[in-house]
């Protein structure tokens, strides 16, 4: 936008001040210096849903909101905690609210059983597969195979559990000799340290700091990880109804750029992160999260890719080979490509993008 051009009646030149300027003119000309405008977004009031609790894997929400970044690009973002992929696939697809944050093989499953209601991932914030299954060491499960026979838990809607048909049938596992445990998420560590189930699902930043919380050290457990198990996958993405994408460009590319300004504060800044979520949930263990802070930065957003590529620089050939992996999981009868569930189109230059240095 250009600065105000501001035609004004010969009439109203009918005295000067100080600085030789008209008084009412010169007022009005001092009020029309040009100022750059931040182009007009649709919608200026938005909700979101993380993917989960006021932890560390959630606290660029908060962070990007209690530096501004969004209001920067004038929105006003509303957050609240999550409780899981699932349960944020359903908030958006009601029309609760404009975005949230899940993981990436549960939206292609929604995709795939919906079509005329697909959603759109805008930024993928996790370049690597955070997914895994978790044992206590003395129950010898070391590998896929051997969780047959083994008793599982976790939550319905755990990222891990809803990709657990797609991780089985990429490594041949016989699903009818494992049995399922469902519970409720603060219990899931538990009642694996109970021994009330042989290994759970999760994610890799949740069940490890949460077992370590409650006296199980990395020691003492045995982590096997989708991705180096035949699912090299993404993390979590955010996401919104592609409708909702295509009416609200401006937006979109809004909420992006602000996002992207917190996900390089948070690595750049890892206890400016902690303190935003303490300001969402003071009960928060700041130990336990500047943990659980460490691990997630290190293993699922500082890939290699993203040091040389920047934040969401996405691989079709990789997103393509997941899409694939769900379809043949499911038996789905539609397909999806990677051009319809993911796009670039609202990033940042790549030179934004490209991550700060990391100290812990």
């Amino acid at each position: 936008m250009n600065a105000l051009s501001l035609r004004i009646p010969s009439s109203m030149f009918f005295f000067r001040n100080k600085m030789g300027l008209p008084g009412v003119a010169g007022a009005l000309i001092l009020c029309a210096v040009s100022v750059p405008a931040v182009a007009q977004v649709e919608k200026a009031s938005l909700k979101f849903s993380q993917g989960w609790l006021f932890q560390a894997t959630q606290a660029q929400f908060p962070l990007t909101a209690d530096k501004d970044y969004w209001k920067a690009e004038g929105l006003e973002v509303a957050i609240d905690r999550g409780s899981g992929s699932a349960t944020s696939v359903q908030r958006v697809v009601s029309g609760a609210y404009d975005l949230a944050y899940a993981d990436v093989g549960t939206v292609i499953k929604w995709n795939l059983e919906n079509p005329g209601r697909e959603l759109l991932m805008v930024y993928v914030a996790e370049d690597a597969c955070p997914l895994v299954a978790v044992s206590l060491k003395k129950t010898g499960i070391t590998k896929p195979k051997d969780l047959e026979g083994k008793r599982m838990g976790a939550p319905n809607f755990d990222g891990g559990r809803q990709m657990f048909p797609v991780f089985a049938k990429v490594n041949g596992l016989d699903t009818s000799k494992i049995s399922w445990l469902s519970m409720d998420a603060n219990l899931r560590e538990q009642m694996l340290v109970r021994g009330e189930v042989d290994a759970i699902t999760g994610f890799l930043t949740s069940a490890v700091p949460s077992l370590a919380a409650i006296g199980a050290k990395p020691a003492d457990l045995n982590i096997v990880r989708y991705d180096t198990n035949g699912l090299d996958c993404y993390g979590n993405a955010v996401i919104a109804m592609r409708e909702f994408v295509e009416k609200n460009p401006r937006t979109i590319g809004a909420f992006v750029k602000g996002l992207n300004r917190g996900m390089k504060e948070m690595v750049a800044d890892p206890k400016a992160g902690v303190e935003a979520l303490k300001g969402r949930d003071p009960l928060i263990n700041a130990d336990n999260e500047t943990q659980r802070m460490a691990l997630y930065i290190k293993e699922l957003l500082l890939t290699p890719n993203v040091k040389a590529n920047g934040f969401s620089s996405v691989s079709q050939a990789k997103l393509q080979k997941s899409i694939e992996s769900v379809i043949e999981a499911f038996g789905a009868k539609t397909t999806v490509t990677a051009a319809s569930l993911y796009t670039d189109r609202f990033l940042p230059p790549k030179a934004d993008r490209i991550p700060p240095a990391y100290k812990e």
